[in-house]
Formats: structure tokens, C-alpha cells, sequence
């Protein structure tokens, strides 16, 4: 399946997501209005992006094949609780207090995580659940061909072999790995 397929197929399936995810809100006790606000879904057109920025300001990564795809498909996606961000909301985010004290806690306190083992050049956010709570997923430039795609939401972190099988993991398959 194309990048494109996996990106289409996971639109299709908004509908019954957002069903699920104020069905969920309900059971916590929130109000229908207030599911139905956290449950909007906005997506900007796609564009052709060259480079994608990193935590390290002066470098960007070439964008990859599966990530020119992907910035082809949309721009800025947000829905049902998550962001994709595009190159600017990237740049926004790597700016701001709060993330770069989130990206530094991870490098001194959670062993093994990309934060830690990675420098700024290697290290792109891809999209963002919650600020607040410090959950992102990041783009790991440590293959030439497709950066692995390492989620943290929680104290839980997972990671993908490459965008592909993040979509895959998006889409319902069971594609993480480690």
C-alpha cells in the first residue's frame, strides 16, 4: 500500500474515530458540547516541502520520500486530539519554552530515549497530543532513506520503522517495534 492508500484510509476512517472518541469523553463524565469541541477535525492542503526542520535550528533534513508524501496528502492536520504539524508549526514548536523543557528532561532523565541518544540535528517533530502533557511524536534522522517515527504519550514511548508503519499503527495494524 502507497503512503497516499495508508493516508486516505485513515481519512476515511475520521468518522467512526470521532464517534469513539466522544463516546469516550462521555464515559469521563464530559458533556456532549464539550467531546464534540475536542473532537474537530481542520486540514490544511498539502505543498511540496524540501526539508524538514530539526531541534538544531541551523539544520534541516532533506525530506524523505514517505514524508514528501505525506506533506503532499495535507499540511497541517488537526484531529480528534492530535496534530500533524507542518514545517511552520514545526518551527513554532521547537521555539517555545515548554517544548525545549520537555526535550531537555528527556535528554536527562529518560534513559534510552531519542532526546538522549539523539543529537538536535537527528531529532524533527512530527506531531503533538498534548503540550501540556509532553506528547509528541518525533522524526529519528537515523537511517538515510526514512527517519523511524518514535511516539512518546505518557510514560509510554513507541516506535516505528518509518512513517509507513506509523500510518499502519494510526490505521489499526500492529506495526510497532522494541
Amino acid at each position: 500500500m502507497s503512503i497516499r492508500d495508508l493516508l486516505e484510509a485513515y481519512g476515511k476512517s475520521v468518522e467512526q474515530r470521532k464517534q469513539e472518541f466522544i463516546q469516550e469523553y462521555l464515559s469521563y463524565g464530559f458533556t456532549e458540547a464539550e467531546a464534540k469541541q475536542d473532537a474537530k477535525i481542520k486540514r490544511t492542503a498539502g505543498s511540496i516541502v524540501r526539508e524538514v526542520p530539526t531541534f538544531d535550528l541551523s539544520i534541516s533534513q532533506k525530506v524523505s520520500p514517505q514524508l514528501h508524501e505525506r506533506f503532499l496528502y495535507t499540511g497541517k492536520r488537526k484531529e480528534i486530539g492530535e496534530t500533524w504539524l507542518d514545517v511552520e508549526g514545526m518551527l513554532k514548536l521547537i521555539h517555545k519554552p515548554k517544548f525545549k523543557k520537555w526535550v531537555k528532561s528527556m535528554r536527562e532523565n529518560w534513559e534510552d530515549s531519542a532526546p538522549m541518544i539523539y543529537p538536535d540535528k537527528q531529532l524533527s517533530v512530527v506531531s503533538v497530543a498534548s503540550e501540556k502533557d509532553g506528547d509528541f511524536t518525533l522524526a529519528v534522522w537515523n537511517n538515510p532513506i526514512e527517519p523511524e517515527i518514535w511516539r512518546y504519550h505518557g510514560q509510554s514511548e513507541q516506535k516505528f520503522k518509518d512513517f509507513s508503519d506509523w500510518i499502519k499503527w494510526l490505521n489499526g495494524a500492529d506495526t510497532s517495534f522494541e
